[in-house]
């Protein structure tokens, strides 16, 4: 008969204490950023439901994405925006007749969103950078945030595009953009809730791949 040289009880209390490690410390300020990042898109999500919702999204004819984060700040700029939305199918169509006042309501829906935007992407790179200085970005973590920030970047432009659809021909943005700018939203949402439960529970893996001595 021959009998194991390990007891299973310590082996069970090692594998727990194993299961139970936090995750590396030096990575936690990172995995709180991601789920910080993850929030701020759901609140993104949760804005452009508004705008669209509130026929706002239109409001704004241009992209300017630099010069676009200060909103108007005299009359003049005002009347100026505010004549540009008056040469779109959506004022002569359904909003005819509108006041400024009125106006003002609608565009600080879609600047508010689109300065939500900016925020979010300067939330995510400027962590980035910090973060890859201070060594704690891998190569494979650095590529799928690197990807992740593409897409962010891809999900301003195409933005635009489902708004543009609206500017010429139709009273609202067109239905299949609309829904490509909603789907990759969460594809984002969900690449970085992914990656920053990976950061959450890649100690754990270690530990499960890890023998017993």
């Amino acid at each position: 008969m021959t009998f194991s040289s390990a007891n299973p009880q310590l082996q069970g209390g090692a594998v727990a204490t194993r299961l139970a490690s936090p995750v590396d410390p030096a990575m936690r300020p990172v995995m709180i950023w991601l789920f910080i990042v993850a929030g701020l898109i759901a609140g993104m999500v949760m804005v452009g439901g508004a705008t669209r919702l509130t026929d706002s999204g239109l409001s704004i004819t241009e992209w300017a994405p630099i010069s676009g984060a200060l909103p108007p700040l005299s009359d003049a700029t005002w009347e100026a925006a505010f004549e540009k939305y008056k040469t779109i199918p959506e004022y002569q169509t359904v909003n005819y007749g509108m006041s400024l006042a009125e106006f003002k309501v609608i565009f600080w829906w879609e600047w508010g969103h689109r300065l939500y935007g900016r925020f979010l992407g300067l939330a995510f790179l400027l962590p980035l950078i910090f973060f890859s200085a201070k060594g704690l970005i891998d190569r494979t973590l650095g590529g799928r945030l690197a990807i992740l920030f593409v897409l962010g970047g891809l999900q301003g432009v195409i933005g635009w595009w489902m708004v543009a659809s609206g500017l010429s021909d139709r009273v609202d943005v067109s239905q299949y953009r609309l829904a490509t700018h909603l789907g990759l939203a969460v594809v984002l949402f969900g690449g970085v809730l992914w990656t920053a439960f990976d950061l959450q529970h890649g100690r754990r893996r270690m530990a499960d791949a890890m023998p017993l001595a």
